[in-house]
């Protein structure tokens, strides 16, 4: 299973446009991917039911999905335990047009039936001595379907929307293979639409984020890398080349962005139901 290895650190909202011009001076590219991306938190009410149900069906299809690796992943994973996921799908386009309109605009047919991204965190690992304090580190799974089918696959593993957000990022990506990215996030609907869309039900209303505030007034900046898994002999050596690439990016950077040292309990992903 990849590892994503990150730093994360606060930007003032205030101090945006210039935490681009850093960051594009560090990565000699100008920031390439400016995204809005709904997300929708989705988990299992039933905790009874393991893994991915769905699973023996998709290893007996023909053809083979050309996500089943991940999706076998997964299945293990949450055989031991239960997790909140997301399921994410790029709005940028429609984001646009409700702030040019001035009132939400539904999610295009393009959108509703094109790639959705179903991914996994999981706890990140504890400190480590041979981890640079400011680094942590977690397993990641990323698993790409088109929305209805990826829709259906969590419905019928028994999943449910629990809560719904955007995200705004701005992406630049280095040469030594770490992404930066500037994020920050607002709060959508207290009751979440159904997972699957029903046949007579419109399609999502995606809002115009100039009349909803952020959820707070600073980004979030992460500088990540995402380590491959094969092959596993060679898995503690990429990784400290990551932790190597992560540090020098911390010493370019200070004295003008300090990394924070965090609770890992604050990106805990685990659910076991006690909130209900």
């Amino acid at each position: 299973m990849p590892v994503e290895a990150f730093l994360i650190t606060v930007v003032s909202a205030a101090d945006t446009d210039k935490a681009r011009s850093i960051i594009h001076g560090i990565t000699e590219t100008r920031d390439v991917a400016h995204r809005f991306t709904r997300f929708r938190h989705v988990r299992r009410l039933d905790l009874s039911i393991r893994g991915i149900p769905i699973i023996k069906s998709l290893q007996s299809s023909n053809p083979k999905p050309e996500s089943l690796p991940q999706w076998q992943d997964l299945h293990s994973t949450l055989s031991r335990q239960q997790y909140l996921l997301t399921e994410r799908v790029d709005i940028s386009q429609e984001v646009e047009a409700a702030k040019a309109a001035g009132h939400p605009v539904p999610m295009s047919e393009q959108t509703q039936n094109g790639e959705r991204t179903l991914r996994f965190n999981d706890f990140p690992d504890p400190p480590n001595p041979r981890v640079p304090q400011t680094v942590m580190q977690r397993k990641q799974v990323d698993i790409r379907e088109s929305g209805p089918l990826l829709e259906q696959h969590l419905a019928d593993s028994g999943f449910s929307v629990y809560s719904e957000h955007i995200e705004e990022t701005y992406h630049w990506w280095h040469n030594n293979n770490l992404e930066f990215v500037l994020w920050r996030q607002y709060n959508l609907n207290p009751q979440p639409s159904p997972l699957v869309q029903a046949p007579d039900q419109p399609n999502w209303m995606v809002p115009d984020l100039s009349k909803i505030e952020p959820v707070a007034p600073y980004w979030m900046l992460y500088v990540r890398a995402v380590v491959d898994a094969t092959p596993a002999d060679k898995m503690a050596e990429r990784m400290a080349e990551a932790h190597a690439r992560l540090g020098a990016v911390e010493q370019q950077l200070e004295g003008v962005y300090k990394f924070m040292v965090f609770d890992r309990r604050a990106l805990d992903t685990r659910y076991t139901g006690d909130d209900e």
